[in-house]
């Protein structure tokens, strides 16, 4: 779960709205469904059909808060967005306004203003959304005043990267604003053409401050500009035949209805073939946005949730996935995190930490059963934090295990370790003890992620912590230790441990790294003893990310074999595809195999999943 025991916590927020009615917009559920043929429960037992595509969205953006630090943001609606990283990136020297983001060959790149006067404007990179560095400076070559807004398209019929940046080239700083466009000339998008003015946009004696901060988007053959007029304080719209023009205005004044006093400007496409522009109201620091089915008609502004008030000039992109015929994962619908799998009374069940809020700060576990593991239905919430007496926040990573009649849930609450239990495996669990079995911080480390498991004589065990594996046999009453616990921390060993039991030789799997990295993978090792110590197999890792396939963040895993015969598969969690993050992530199944001599295969991590097992 969470990385280290001293990142900041912070308190649960008000949930954003993330499947809100809107018409212009696909609703998750739909978008992340199972493949036709094999339908599945939208989490209240009602089969739902599948979509073929998946989208998300991300924002770029500086803040209210100051100019030196870009935020970055996710959202499933293009409405209601959720932070991915604050202060993701700081620029070496400079400003960094006005980012724009784009999503090319794996990377993410952001173009931004670097200072108010002067001639360059700045690239940064990324692999992760999170992590950015810096990339270059680009001198544009012009004799201008004022370099501002450089804004990514990418939608050109050649497929060229571009840039379209306000220059201010007239005698005066901040007056004479023209939009240029750049092309990139390689993939390192370091080296760039010498700017061509975009025809029909230049000012004029009535529009002596010209046009900043413009945004152009292709729809069919022609070429949208929404562009500020810097004099009249307006979004002006537009087009032309090509990028460069010679573009006309058809939209001039107040033309959409939005008022005065906007920049900032950015549209996205949306999955029904609308559009959504983004604007900034930044005399009122207030954040706006408009949809329209045909970027000619635009619905009133309205205020943008959450983030308005906060977020200053940014670009808006929409990421898509496939979702192709026949694909079984993510086998849970909706965002969930360290899945924790069993059989037991004739079916298949995963008990997973509830994904998608702020600072991990879930407060139940639902239970889901499958007579196949394809196949799923929301059994509702096994365990609720409100019915735990010592804690009501933070519920992450259950482990299930029966034990003679009983089920005993081992969950993470406010970073210690809970005790419940049930006379069934769809609860509800009720606490055992009415305290934490292991208390926060009680080993030195995260007392997080506990793995139970139940050896061939009925001896059970208990492995947890992060940072540091912790292992020791309960005693038959199962809420309390045998044994004091010991460390048996393997190498690269971060945090959530399973331990299984095949051909009498015990195995350990752990998560490496960071779960908010895409980088996130398992390894595991073998020993003789359930209480280890586990030497960690050559050929590590066994799982790890696939970024071809947009499979990131490979982690927190269980393991379950198919009662009376050698099958296994790996339940494990990944960033949802697309724009997924660590506090978004999704349940997949895959196959997993052994070597004759008991090594693990190398696991493929796949969209296809698995086929029912009979």
């Amino acid at each position: 779960m969470p990385p280290h025991a001293t990142r900041p916590w912070r308190a649960p927020a008000v949930l954003l709205a993330l499947l809100a009615a809107l018409a212009l917009v696909v609703p998750l559920t739909a978008n992340r469904v199972h493949a036709a043929e094999h339908h599945r429960s939208d989490g209240s037992g009602r089969a739902v059909e599948r979509s073929t595509t998946v989208s998300r969205y991300l924002f770029t953006a500086f803040t209210n808060s100051g100019e030196s630090n870009m935020y970055v943001y996710g959202s499933d609606d293009a409405q209601n967005f959720w932070s991915i990283q604050d202060k993701a990136y700081t620029p070496p020297s400079g400003l960094v306004r006005d980012p724009s983001v784009i999503h090319r060959g794996g990377r993410y790149y952001v173009a931004y203003t670097t200072g108010w006067t002067g001639t360059t404007f700045g690239l940064a990179v990324s692999d992760d959304r999170r992590t950015w560095t810096h990339l270059a400076d680009i001198d544009h070559g012009v004799a201008a005043n004022n370099t501002w807004a450089p804004e990514f398209f990418t939608d050109a019929p050649d497929g060229k990267v571009r840039i379209v940046v306000s220059l201010s080239t007239g005698p005066t700083a901040y007056r004479h604003f023209q939009p240029y466009v750049l092309t990139a000339l390689d993939d390192t998008l370091t080296k760039w053409s010498e700017p061509q003015p975009l025809e029909g946009i230049s000012p004029s004696e009535s529009d002596y401050n010209g046009y900043i901060d413009t945004f152009v988007v292709r729809k069919g053959a022609t070429y949208h500009a929404f562009t500020k007029n810097a004099t009249g304080e307006l979004i002006e719209h537009a087009v032309a035949d090509r990028v460069t023009g010679p573009y006309r205005f058809t939209g001039k004044g107040d033309w959409a209805g939005w008022g005065g006093l906007l920049e900032g400007q950015t549209v996205v496409a949306l999955p029904d073939g609308g559009y959504r522009m983004f604007m900034d109201g930044y005399t009122v620091k207030k954040y706006y946005y408009s949809d329209s089915p045909d970027l000619e008609d635009w619905t009133p502004k309205r205020e943008l949730p959450g983030l308005s008030g906060v977020v200053r000039h940014g670009t808006v992109i929409r990421e898509t996935a496939t979702v192709r015929p026949g694909d079984a994962n993510p086998a849970l619908p909706g965002y969930h995190a360290d899945p924790d799998v069993m059989y037991a009374e004739g079916r298949y069940w995963i008990y997973p930490t509830e994904d998608g809020h702020p600072g991990w700060s879930g407060t139940r576990f639902n239970g889901f059963s499958s007579p196949d593991l394809v196949h799923w239905t929301d059994r509702g919430p096994a365990l609720d934090l409100a019915d735990v007496s010592w804690c009501h926040q933070n519920a992450w990573a259950p482990s299930v295990v029966r034990k003679g009649d009983t089920y005993w849930m081992y969950f993470s609450a406010c970073q210690s370790i809970g005790v419940a239990k049930s006379s069934s495996p769809q609860g509800p669990f009720t606490d055992a003890l009415g305290k934490p079995l292991v208390a926060k911080g009680q080993f030195g480390h995260q007392s997080i992620d506990p793995d139970a498991f139940v050896d061939d004589d009925g001896t059970p065990y208990l492995y947890f912590g992060q940072g540091a594996l912790e292992a020791a046999r309960l005693n038959d009453d199962m809420v309390s230790f045998a044994t004091q616990p010991v460390k048996i921390t393997p190498p690269g060993y971060n945090e959530a441990p399973t331990v299984f039991k095949r051909a009498g030789r015990y195995y350990a799997m752990w998560s490496e790294d960071d779960t908010r990295s895409p980088d996130y993978r398992v390894a595991y090792g073998v020993s003789d003893s359930p209480l280890g110590p586990f030497t960690k197999a050559a050929g590590n890792p066994v799982l790890a990310k696939d970024p071809g396939d947009q499979i990131l963040g490979t982690g927190h895993n269980s393991v379950i074999q198919v009662p009376g015969r050698d099958e296994w598969y790996v339940v494990y969690h990944r960033f949802a595809r697309p724009g997924g993050d660590g506090t978004h992530r999704e349940v997949a199944i895959d196959r997993m195999r052994f070597d004759p001599d008991g090594t693990i295969q190398k696991i493929r991590p796949t969209q296809a999943g698995i086929e029912p097992v009979p």
